[in-house]
């Protein structure tokens, strides 16, 4: 639900702020009107003190009457009695005040004088005093609100820039105190309904509670980050602590103000938030003086020296007219002069508008210096066809009766309608050529980069165009790319670089917090881009590593949903960041350069794997090349072997080892893998195989030498099964040993016989183990045997209804085709276990021997 509302807000945000801007532009009008015609007061230039009579009844006594003002003009002096105005009594200050105010500016009202016993009318000329600090107020709130909605158009998603608009809205919502000014005291409309009041009132003093922590938070991260902004506890601290301020404010008001009446409690408050205020605006100029000092380039620091210069003016403003005009001047009645300086506090809004355009602080001159020529110029443009379109109506006209005029006029108005458009869109083009040539080279060459890059082959080739485009083209002198590696490190490397401090830059990420970052902004809507204001706070502060460059902008390389690297920038040419807009096609090219990449990853990949492949097709080649080739002749005996590895290449393998043609050895082996690295291990026990078998040695001595020499060598995780059988066709035997592999089976007439001697696998042990449990066994060979070696492969065929071939299902078959020739046994087999495995993959290496004894 919240990120509904989040992606609603930032897919309408530009609505929103026009809206808003609108409505307290209006409260602002009104805030004006109020000032000047609802709360002004008139003002004779003395001033009335109310006392007691004798008799109990009020009085009103002149004091401190101006000398030559217009009280003093009329005849009035220090001590008379104010008895009425205009005929009306004068009851009291607020009686008689109500009276004087609705008499208008430079007209005369008529006193009723008092002075001892004799009694006198005289005429009084009338002036007006307006609520001088509420007006520096709403002055200083408008012109912020002003600068403030121009800037957070120009970067609507910016944190500095939202923060300041925020801010000219708090000021306007606290300038609200002006429209409640002298009370009831004046006809105010807004106390005819007395909930709007207590509205207006709370609302404004909520502002006035947030904007100090508001202020210190925009001055912590203007004009450059102070640590303490990033971390978790600040924001949430400086909203939360004015938040309870205010409810513990309004419950004391509700109970001692509104229920008990205890004026002087609600005056404690407002004392309290001009002190907390006052705190605030200074803590703000402490903060703005630090980050200036820090600032180390002259270009840098002049645009915030006038910001602190104006700032300075607006406190000195205040402390002058809060604490040396009174003591100077008096009386505001009689001297409101004095009391003027106060509105130099709006000074502050100005330096910040003209800083924001003269030196593109918070990236807002290019717009505004676009926006006017643009519009200067289109408009130039309109008005000269126009006057075209007139001159061409008008001659053709005076050709034409007037039933054609209409027709004539309206052709004439389409035709250059359609050539206004085009020609406008050129003439734009030919003025940014001509007035912004560093935005018209930015776009240009980002556009052509779009185009070339999608037929740009090879990664370093991708790298180095971008790195042209930035370095080369648009003359950044700070430019990196960084690349995600995707590996155990989970860490991006800088890959190209211009101007780095630290050429081999890399930013761990090991839970993907970069990743996350970018791609929940995404979803909310918004601009997958990080400024350098927010490097410490976004991505679980990953990017505070390149604090250390001259780098403040991010732009990540997505593709599907997956951060493939960032691109990182430091200020244009021209020494400004990029606008808003120009992030857009920052974005664009970033967009065009991860498909790119990845592309050529991909491209990349598949000449790898096609290398790969040829390399296994050579790996099996070989391995085969090593395979018996055709059925071995020995007298007696009908063999031939069979392998189908599970990869290009296996780990099982058989050999038919001939000695003397009443001899033959018979191998079948299965090392504990496939690939490659079987396929490496059966090759080097084979080889060992053929060295060791001779006349002289038994299959037993023969494995207990090759296992004493191979456990050295076989890495721990490994191990091979094997099978070694020494035929004897002159003695009509069979002698042959087992380490670890599967049995052997023989068939004479229908009785099956599975012999299992001991032993362990090759490889597994030193020798001990290996020595004492290797059994060997010699068996008699009748006329019409079939022996059958095999590796686990067969048996452990699976089909896709995960059932075993089985060792039952291979005897059926061994025992029904036995009268069959080796080689069409052999093939009965394979097609039966590849009609048992279907479409299953297979997932181990199948290797048999099938041997007859004619």
């Amino acid at each position: 639900m919240h990120n509904s509302i989040k992606r609603f807000y930032i897919a309408n945000r530009t609505k929103f702020i026009v809206s808003s801007f609108i409505l307290f532009a209006i409260i602002s009008i009104i805030n004006f009107i109020f000032i000047y015609y609802i709360t002004a007061q008139s003002n004779d230039e003395c001033l009335w003190i109310q006392k007691k009579d004798s008799d109990g009844s009020s009085i009103i006594i002149f004091d401190q009457v101006k000398i030559d003002g217009v009280t003093y003009q009329a005849g009035i002096k220090n001590g008379d009695i104010l008895v009425a105005i205009d005929g009306k009594k004068a009851i009291n200050n607020f009686i008689a005040t109500q009276i004087l105010d609705k008499v208008q500016k430079g007209d005369y009202a008529t006193y009723t004088i008092k002075r001892g016993d004799s009694t006198f009318d005289t005429p009084v000329l009338v002036k007006k005093l307006i609520n001088i600090p509420g007006l520096a107020f709403v002055l200083l709130s408008t012109l912020w609100l002003i600068v403030g909605f121009v800037v957070i158009l120009v970067k609507p998603d910016g944190k500095t820039q939202s923060l300041f608009y925020r801010i000219g809205i708090v000021l306007v919502i606290n300038a609200m105190t002006s429209l409640l000014y002298r009370g009831m005291v004046v006809d105010n409309p807004l106390f005819r309904t007395p909930l709007i009041p207590l509205l207006v009132d709370n609302i404004s003093q909520a502002a006035a509670i947030f904007l100090p922590f508001m202020l210190f938070k925009f001055f912590s991260i203007f004009p450059k980050d102070f640590s303490y902004s990033n971390k978790k506890w600040f924001d949430k601290k400086l909203y939360l602590i004015p938040l309870g301020i205010f409810i513990i404010m309004l419950l004391i008001k509700i109970i001692f103000v509104y229920i008990n009446r205890y004026e002087k409690v609600y005056a404690s408050q407002n004392n309290l938030i001009g002190i907390l205020n006052g705190i605030g605006f200074l803590s703000g100029f402490i903060l703005l003086l630090i980050g200036y000092l820090k600032l180390k380039t002259k270009k840098e620091r002049v645009p915030i020296f006038i910001i602190l210069l104006a700032y300075l003016v607006g406190i000195l403003a205040l402390v002058y007219t809060n604490f040396i005009a009174p003591s100077i001047a008096g009386l505001i009645f009689n001297n409101p002069a004095y009391f003027a300086p106060i509105i130099l506090i709006a000074l502050l809004p100005v330096a910040f508008g003209y800083s924001i355009f003269r030196y593109s602080l918070m990236d807002v001159s290019d717009v505004i210096r676009n926006t006017i020529v643009y519009g200067t110029a289109t408009a130039a443009l309109a008005g000269i066809y126009f006057l075209i379109i007139y001159f061409i109506g008008q001659s053709v006209g005076s050709f034409l009766s007037d039933e054609y005029q209409g027709i004539i006029a309206g052709v004439i108005f389409v035709i250059f309608a359609v050539v206004f458009q085009s020609t406008k869109d050129r003439f734009q083009e030919l003025l940014t050529e001509k007035f912004y040539p560093e935005q018209f080279l930015f776009q240009k060459n980002l556009l052509k980069f779009s185009n070339d890059v999608t037929v740009i082959v090879g990664t370093d080739n991708i790298l180095n165009a971008v790195e042209q485009l930035f370095v080369k083209s648009l003359r950044l002198k700070h430019f990196g790319i960084m690349l995600n590696n995707f590996g155990k490190e989970r860490a991006y490397h800088i890959v190209r670089q211009e101007g780095f401090n630290n050429p081999d830059l890399k930013i761990y990420d090991e839970n993907s917090a970069i990743e996350n970052y970018f791609i929940s902004e995404m979803q909310l809507g918004k601009k997958a881009v990080l400024e350098r204001q927010d490097f410490k706070r976004a991505a679980e502060g990953r990017f505070s590593a390149i604090l250390e460059e001259e780098v403040y902008t991010i732009v990540p390389l997505i593709i599907k949903s997956k951060v493939i690297g960032v691109l990182l920038f430091g200020v244009k040419i021209s020494g400004s960041q990029f606008t808003s807009k120009e992030m857009e096609l920052l974005i664009s090219a970033a967009s065009q350069t991860a498909i790119s990449i990845e592309s050529a990853r991909l491209y990349d990949s598949e000449i790898q794997k096609q290398k790969i492949e040829i390399d296994l097709e050579n790996a099996r080649r070989i391995q085969e090349s090593l395979l018996p080739k055709v059925a071995l002749q020995i007298e007696g005996v009908d063999i031939y072997g069979t392998m189908f590895p599970a990869m290009h290449v296996g780990g099982d393998y058989y050999d038919f080892i001939k000695i003397s043609e009443k001899k033959l050895f018979v191998v079948i082996s299965d090392v504990s893998g496939k690939g490659l690295s079987g396929s490496f291990y059966m090759s080097k026990i084979q080889t060992m195989i053929r060295l060791y078998c001779s006349e002289l040695k038994s299959p037993k001595e023969i494995l207990i030498e090759i296992n004493k020499k191979i456990y050295n060598e076989i890495e721990k995780n490994w191990f091979i099964t094997l099978t070694l059988a020494l035929i004897d066709t002159d003695k009509s035997e069979i002698t042959f040993v087992r380490a670890g592999h599967t049995p052997l089976i023989r068939i004479n007439d229908n009785v099956l016989e599975i012999y299992q001697p001991g032993g362990v696998g090759i490889g597994l042990d030193k020798g001990e183990v290996f020595n004492s449990t290797i059994e060997e066994i010699t068996l008699k060979l009748n006329k019409g045997d079939l022996i059958f070696l095999y590796s686990d492969g067969v048996t452990e065929l699976m089909n896709n209804k995960e059932e075993l071939y089985g060792i039952n299902r291979l005897k059926s078959l061994l025992v029904a085709n036995k009268d069959l020739t080796s080689e069409r046994i052999s093939k009965v087999i394979v097609n039966d276990l590849e009609s048992f495995r279907g479409s299953e993959d297979q997932y181990d290496d199948i290797t048999f021997i099938v041997l007859k004894v004619s």
